[in-house]
């Protein structure tokens, strides 16, 4: 029985011998004594050659071989014992725990067993004196046992939990290198190209290009880790408005169109009539390109993806559907689950950061509905559902007319610790026209501001010495009420931007610097 090894297999993947004190234990062999009214209880597992003791409570904790130890007698046969006076046992009376200045006099152990039945180990009083227990202190003794059993199935659980964690953690770091290094290889190569002498016009055209796509496909990893990482900690608020699904849809197809139509898959859209539903207008979409996205990815080249939405007066029902790879029954939970992308292989020829639909499925129950997937299996395509509260069609205010833009060149000043940052928003702004000074210490800029003051500041938050939130307050006191205040910064939240208003700057712009919006706020410097 000591011996066997499926018994010795369950002991071995509890992961409990030699392992530390711990405090759960401890506080179960104290009850035992205590409910017991027995001086000594412990809580052991016996291996094929020792006892080593998990707990113990009025004794000191330490291994016994078994020739020295009751407990394994009792895993050796298997069953509950009850030694009354040991030295009135035949058998026991020469055993090493029965003789000496210590000897135990009096024993009770129950068997701690594995779901399956395999005994484990004992929980077991002992006493100096002989002891009569009554006829409900067994019974007692077996539900603490189960106690303790319940906790190992925790304990178990628990190890999973992380060594799960861990290998998920571990995964998603290779992946997210490898994603972030296959943007920079053509960013560098597009480099090394415009760096030739001899470079056309038609090459230079193609680098820059190249570059953008490129650095607009990090800020969207990037996106998507920040996203992830607030949805996770409640750090976003949405702004719930009667919304046209219609408005939604291409708002989402606008962003997933480059790889719909680099795989050139085949797209139907059907939608019911004036359909509208309570959403964000910023977060929603997120749900419908992640969507999109995952169908476009995992469906073969030249596919199909449909879109439809339909209402039923409460509900609206927004599917998307694919004739992709499918979803194995038993994956279906995984995907919803934050890295858990099922079957990721290292070529990530459709795969991503495994970000996506966690993202999605936490957005949907925030809006107040969910999101469900369907799948026939392996090889039969999947549909996604998204289900949101249906609204009632409102009606939106016209579009106000454009500003006539600002021609006369701006006095702008640049703030940004990193070196490389600041000089290249500076040159750009040089470029448009403009008269730029460059700060990389806010103290610096304080003293350019206070020799002439700007007409905009561009500001970074991430400042040492002085962060851009002190920063802002103290530049106001020098400045003019002309003056617009911008925090250019990698905190691009809802909750960031609302803490750099509150701190006084006019307009946010989150890195990398959106120049199609901040050439609109320099060219109606008049609106702020």
């Amino acid at each position: 029985m000591l011996s066997d090894p499926a018994r010795l297999g369950r002991l071995a993947d509890l992961v409990i011998l030699d392992t530390p004190v711990d405090a759960h234990f401890d506080a179960l062999t104290q009850l035992t004594a205590r409910v017991m009214r027995a001086p000594r209880a412990f809580i052991n597992f016996v291996d094929e050659a020792r006892t080593w003791c998990k707990s113990a409570w009025g004794a000191v904790r330490r291994t016994y071989q078994h020739a020295e130890s009751l407990c394994a007698l009792a895993i050796q046969d298997s069953d509950d014992i009850v030694i009354y006076d040991a030295t009135r046992h035949e058998l026991i009376a020469s055993h090493p725990e029965c003789n000496g200045d210590d000897a135990v006099v009096f024993y009770m152990a129950i068997v701690l067993r594995s779901p399956d039945g395999f005994a484990l180990g004992t929980l077991c009083i002992k006493d100096v004196a002989t002891r009569i227990p009554d006829s409900h202190d067994m019974e007692v003794l077996r539900l603490l046992g189960e106690q303790v059993t319940h906790l190992l199935l925790k304990v178990k659980e628990k190890q999973q939990t992380i060594a799960n964690a861990q290998r998920n953690r571990d995964q998603f770091l290779a992946m997210l290198a490898h994603e972030l290094r296959a943007p920079m290889s053509p960013i560098l190569t597009a480099v090394q190209v415009l760096n030739k002498f001899q470079v056309s016009p038609d090459q230079r055209d193609w680098a820059k290009q190249l570059i953008g796509r490129h650095v607009r496909h990090m800020g969207q990893l990037v996106d998507h880790l920040l996203s992830t990482s607030l949805v996770s900690l409640g750090a976003i608020e949405l702004n719930l408005e009667p919304v046209r699904v219609d408005s939604l849809l291409d708002q989402a197809l606008e962003m997933a169109e480059g790889l719909i139509e680099q795989k050139q898959h085949r797209l139907t859209r059907t939608v019911i009539d004036d359909a509208w539903v309570m959403a964000d207008r910023v977060q929603c979409p997120l749900i419908l390109v992640n969507l999109l996205m995952n169908a476009a990815k995992f469906t073969s080249q030249g596919g199909q993806i449909d879109i439809h939405a339909e209402g039923d007066g409460t509900f609206m029902r927004i599917s998307v559907s694919d004739t992709g790879v499918g979803i194995a029954p038993e994956d279906r939970d995984e995907i919803f689950q934050v890295f858990g992308q099922t079957h990721r292989t290292l070529d990530r020829t459709t795969g991503g950061m495994g970000l996506g639909l966690p993202l999605a499925s936490r957005l949907a129950q925030w809006h107040g509905g969910s999101l469900d997937v369907q799948s026939d299996g392996i090889g039969h395509g999947s549909e996604f559902t998204l289900v949101l509260k249906q609204a009632a069609p409102t009606r939106t205010a016209p579009t106000p007319t454009a500003r006539t833009t600002v021609t006369v060149p701006l006095d702008i000043l640049v703030i940004d610790d990193n070196a490389d940052t600041a000089d290249a928003l500076a040159m750009y702004c040089q470029m448009s026209g403009h008269i730029v000074r460059t700060a990389y210490r806010s103290v610096d800029a304080l003293q350019m501001l206070s020799d002439r003051v700007p007409n905009v500041v561009l500001s970074d938050i991430g400042l040492p010495e002085i962060d851009g939130y002190a920063l802002v307050k103290q530049m106001r006191v020098l400045a003019t009420e002309q003056t617009m205040f911008v925090a250019i910064t990698g905190y691009g939240s809802d909750r960031d931007r609302k803490t750099a208003l509150d701190a006084g700057f006019d307009e946010h712009c989150p890195k990398p610097v959106d120049f199609a919006k901040l050439d609109h706020l320099l060219n109606n410097l008049d609106d702020h």
